[in-house]
């Protein structure tokens, strides 16, 4: 129990801890803030794409075995960040922990499947999903805290100290060694990963591609269109083709006199129920959520207000104690309120709540508005967190523990590298150059001032004014006051179109709800 339970607060933590770090590591690095978001949508996107691999690994080699091998790449992982001296480095560590974490997330509960029975392994899941709610709100802290006084790589060794702590505990499991023999196919392997690797690819580099007409920065197109949406498209339809190919795999098994030589990496059986894949979707839209509105709220307020690691964790606090909260008082909804009725309620708040969050960011910054934002999106965020993990948990045959496992960790990395990547490519793309605001005022922009979108958001507000006073740009006062204005509007016009982007997208899901059950009762049990 220890050793999934440090594994899986040490996941959370990472994405915590980078988040509130963006400003210190954008300083200290000399890198543009899209490194660190890519630092960030490079972990997810790995974890995602490596999961069904880890979890059929898992089932051959034994899952504390792998436990163990993703432990120890975490921890190098960590270690790597901790190091970076560049932004080339800082992403590499992250790939490193992102393939620790492909190994660590599926294989945490099928883990628990072997360790424990009956009540003991619903108390297991359940404390291993609280330690998900309970990261997330201390990573903000300790992150904030260890970063204002020994700098933002002392958490990365933090967690590498914690990966090892887990370690030693691993090393006392004993576990039966897994029957399986089957191979692993290895175009099951490869097609996951380059259809994620496209889709969230894609929606990334949207803001610098372009999302419809090619930008100049797109590495080609065609017609003048984008190749980002293509990119897309190509993605979802290699995430069809594995599908089909598990399905063909588990057909030629099954042919009498057959010989299964090469095992599926997903059983079909695992998306054949109705309301597991309504319980995926949810994960995903409530991970895209979270880790969406964390990066943009984080992001904005160290960059462009200015706020020390301190201060912008506990800007985010009433966001990461609702979570929390809502996660362990989750049982209790799940008595009385139907299941279908429940995740409507999940969609609905989760997108209203981030709307408010948008309205709030313009007319109450740090005051109750924002806060009551962040509550009602957090209570959205636990209850799914908290009704698709303990739900798929329980509704799984012994057989299929590490593959549910599997695909809850894909649903959620898919879900967090969607926001990171959505919320910051429409952010970043709607920080528009200082120099084309001024221009487009008639001012005249220096000739030996050059300023990107990354550039510009390294001006907090405060010192817009000062910026646009220097000699080199020779202002009037009332066009240096018309530039921070235009700069200062342009900028909460961008975090709130972000804002709004991912409580739509949210919202997208929402009608899998109807696949539950709409009576009062639990998903079956085993």
């Amino acid at each position: 129990m220890a050793m999934v339970c440090l594994g899986s607060f040490a996941i959370v933590l990472n994405f915590a801890v980078l988040s509130i770090g963006v400003g210190d590591i954008v300083r200290d690095l000399r890198v543009p803030l899209a490194i660190v978001q890519l630092a960030l949508v490079t972990y997810s996107v790995l974890a995602a794409a490596l999961a069904m691999a880890g979890a059929k690994l898992s089932s051959l080699l034994s899952p504390v075995r792998i436990q163990l091998l993703g432990l120890n790449l975490y921890a190098v992982g960590m270690l790597i960040t901790a190091a970076a001296i560049n932004g080339p480095v800082l992403v590499a560590g992250q790939m490193v922990a992102g393939v620790g974490a492909a190994l660590l997330v599926p294989n945490g509960l099928a883990i628990l499947e072997a360790a424990y029975d009956g009540r003991r392994r619903s108390t297991a899941v359940a404390i291993q999903a609280a330690t998900t709610g309970f990261a997330a709100t201390l990573g903000l802290l300790l992150g904030g805290l260890l970063i204002s006084t020994l700098g933002w790589r002392a958490p990365f060794l933090l967690l590498g100290v914690l990966a090892v702590a887990a370690l030693l505990c691993g090393s006392l499991v004993r576990l039966p060694l897994p029957q399986e023999t089957d191979s692993i196919d290895a175009a099951s392997v490869l097609l996951p990963c380059l259809g994620v690797v496209l889709v969230i690819g894609a929606v990334n580099q949207m803001g610098v591609w372009g999302f419809v007409a090619a930008t100049h920065d797109a590495p080609f197109s065609f017609l003048g269109l984008s190749p980002a949406p293509p990119m897309l498209l190509a993605g979802l339809l290699v995430l069809q083709l594995f599908v089909a190919r598990q399905q063909a795999i588990r057909q030629a098994a099954q042919l009498p006199g057959g010989a299964r030589i090469r095992a599926p990496l997903l059983a079909p059986s695992v998306l054949a129920s109705p309301e597991r894949r309504a319980l995926l979707v949810c994960l995903v839209a409530v991970n895209l959520l979270f880790g969406g509105i964390s990066f943009l709220l984080l992001l904005y307020a160290q960059t462009v207000l200015g706020y020390d690691a301190v201060q912008a964790a506990l800007l985010l606090m009433p966001l990461a104690m609702a979570t929390f909260l809502a996660a362990a008082a989750s049982g209790t909804a799940v008595r009385y309120v139907p299941p279908r009725s429940l995740l409507t309620c999940v969609y609905l708040l989760g997108c209203g709540g981030t709307v408010l969050l948008a309205y709030a960011a313009a007319v109450d910054w740090g005051g109750p508005a924002l806060a009551a934002g962040q509550v009602a999106t957090g209570v959205a965020v636990g209850l799914g967190l908290s009704l698709g993990s303990a739900f798929l948990a329980v509704s799984a045959e012994p057989e299929l523990a590490g593959e549910i496992g599997s695909v809850r960790g894909l649903a959620s990395f898919l879900g967090t590298a969607l926001g990171t990547a959505l919320g910051g490519t429409v952010l970043l793309a709607g920080l528009d150059n200082i120099g084309n605001l001024v221009a487009r005022q008639g001012f005249t922009l220096p000739p030996d001032v050059t300023l990107d979108p990354a550039t510009a958001a390294f001006v907090p507000n405060g010192a817009l004014h000062t910026f646009f006073s220097g000699s080199a740009w020779n202002l009037t006062p009332e066009q240096v006051s018309s530039a921070v204005n235009i700069s200062v509007q342009a900028r909460l016009d961008a975090l709130q179109t972000s804002l709004v982007v991912l409580a739509l997208a949210s919202l997208a899901g929402v009608a899998t709800a109807r696949l539950l059950p709409g009576r009062r009762q639990l998903l079956p049990r085993r």
